[in-house]
């Protein structure tokens, strides 16, 4: 229960721009995800350079907000390319207990990112049996933002202290 204590605490809402509330209607796109309508602005979308793992053609992408109220602490990282793909992500605090702050600093270092535009978000992934249902995180290879440049990329740790799969229940 600690891990989940824990990971609850990482938990925030985004406060930068990227999920601001956009004055101009224009800026606007309701996509048809596969969990339901979703808006994104398009003002504030992400360029991924490499991809993200595995899909190294997939660059462009926005955050929304996800339909189902119960998942509000979770946002959805919508493909701008391809509109079928998207992906739960859950926000987290860069300088909260989950991270080890060296690698936190290790990775703007590497990734030329200025701490106050940093924003990290993991991939959850959400495994349904008939008796249980399984969340994790992965928070080895969390999605690492300046927000500033609206610059992202997939990051993966280069040490064995974080897991792939981050039990959040």
């Amino acid at each position: 229960m600690l891990v989940q204590e824990s990971l609850a605490k990482e938990v925030v809402h985004m406060t930068s721009d990227a999920l601001s509330k956009p004055t101009n209607p224009e800026q606007i796109e309701t996509i048809e995800s596969r969990y339901g309508p979703v808006q994104v602005n398009l003002k504030q979308a992400m360029f991924f350079p490499k991809g993200l793992i595995g899909m190294p053609e997939m660059a462009n992408f926005a955050l929304a907000n996800l339909p189902d109220k119960r998942m509000e602490n979770f946002k959805l990282l919508q493909s701008l390319d391809d509109h079928r793909l998207s992906f739960v992500v859950l926000p987290l605090i860069p300088d909260g207990p989950l991270y080890d702050q060296k690698d936190i600093d290790e990775c703007c270092q590497a990734l030329e990112i200025k701490r106050e535009n940093l924003v990290l978000m993991a991939i959850v992934t959400v495994q349904r049996t008939a008796d249980k249902t399984r969340v994790t995180a992965n928070i080895r290879a969390p999605l690492v933002v300046d927000s500033e440049e609206k610059v992202a990329i997939q990051y993966v740790f280069p040490n064995n202290k974080y897991q792939i799969t981050h039990a959040l229940t």
